[in-house]
């Protein structure tokens, strides 16, 4: 009986502990002691910094797992990376100030998801077919984190925004005073990342004025349409050079397709906040997307049965992506258009 009251407070003070631990929140369980007090104190840029790079985190680890087939620790980080999402969701939905919903954070997460968003399509092939479902609700809330975040950059003032993230065209837009500063275009094998040819990719480097570099990109948008219409139809290559694309698969031409339409949204994106081209330009660049976006979109609703007689996953993720760009860009173009009528008044 001496060491009763010992072992009652020891019991009991287990007891407690276990409860402080249920009552901690998902969030609290994620990440370290330290950087959770400090998101509770932060504002939101900060506290979408701190999210991006627990997400960041999170996604490295999970490569680590899944190459090394630990499946409890890779589907535990699936969980975290909904919870991260759905955090940053409550947390954006609540913001209020245009500051606030201006800042460089919301872009650099916005930038940032599309890539991680990438990254977890790849992620899925690695694992069993029978585990891939799990993605999808992290995937989900991801994407609708990224939508929530182009709208507040979208609604703060701006004509235009969007971005492509990992392998993006930011190009110097041959001003010389901001030539040092843009992206450079000449990474070894980008062109492969997009699915284009050295050639496209060559086209679009050489063109100096936003004009010129729309064309070029539409004109690789428009091939690869025009290429799934002609394998649909079993039509011949008329041409005496070789197809270019003759082994690129379906999944591969409308990955580009998709490449391209982000390019050309970031390109306009980057002539209007780097004051590359007049506003006249910019104005007519959003014309000229808008009515290209209408053009394809019709065309992009007919290959639906290409993806149903496939039974390919992975085409109709690609699909539902194309389509989803291109009524981005849709949107954007005429809330753009309509902001800059009425600056005109």
């Amino acid at each position: 009986m001496l060491h009763s009251k010992p072992v009652l407070m020891l019991f009991l003070l287990s007891i407690v502990t276990g409860l402080g631990e249920a009552e901690k929140s998902p969030l609290e369980k994620i990440l370290p002691e330290v950087t959770y007090r400090r998101y509770l104190e932060s504002e939101y840029p900060d506290q979408l910094k701190i999210l991006r790079n627990a997400i960041q985190n999170t996604c490295s680890r999970l490569k680590i797992q899944i190459s090394r087939a630990e499946k409890e620790e890779y589907l535990k980080r699936l969980t975290e990376l909904k919870i991260l999402a759905d955090e940053a969701i409550i947390r954006s939905e609540e913001v209020t100030s245009e500051k606030m919903l201006r800042h460089k954070e919301v872009k650099r997460m916005e930038i940032f998801l599309r890539k991680e968003i990438d990254f977890l399509e790849d992620m899925k092939l690695e694992v069993p077919y029978n585990i891939r479902g799990h993605f999808q609700p992290p995937m989900d809330s991801l994407d609708q984190l990224r939508k929530i975040l182009f709208l507040q950059l979208f609604e703060s003032s701006r004509s235009f925004k969007t971005d492509i993230g990992s392998g993006a065209f930011n190009f110097d837009g041959g001003n010389a005073a901001t030539a040092g500063t843009a992206r450079s275009a000449l990474q070894p094998g980008l062109h492969t990342i997009d699915r284009f040819t050295e050639e496209e990719f060559r086209s679009i480097q050489i063109a100096r004025t936003l004009k010129k570099r729309l064309k070029a990109i539409f004109k690789i948008a428009e091939s690869r349409l025009d290429e799934i219409d002609r394998r649909r139809t079993g039509e011949d290559w008329g041409e005496e050079e070789p197809n270019p694309l003759e082994f690129y698969t379906y999944e591969d031409l409308i990955h580009a397709y998709n490449r391209a339409l982000e390019a050309a949204m970031n390109n306009i994106d980057e002539h209007y906040e780097r004051n590359l081209s007049s506003m006249s330009d910019i104005e007519n660049a959003l014309k000229e997307l808008n009515e290209k976006c209408n053009q394809f979109q019709g065309r992009l609703m007919e290959l639906e049965p290409i993806i149903r007689e496939a039974g390919s996953l992975d085409l109709a993720a690609q699909l539902s992506k194309a389509m989803e760009y291109t009524a981005t860009a849709l949107a954007g173009t005429e809330s753009g258009l309509e902001s800059m009528e009425k600056r005109k008044d």
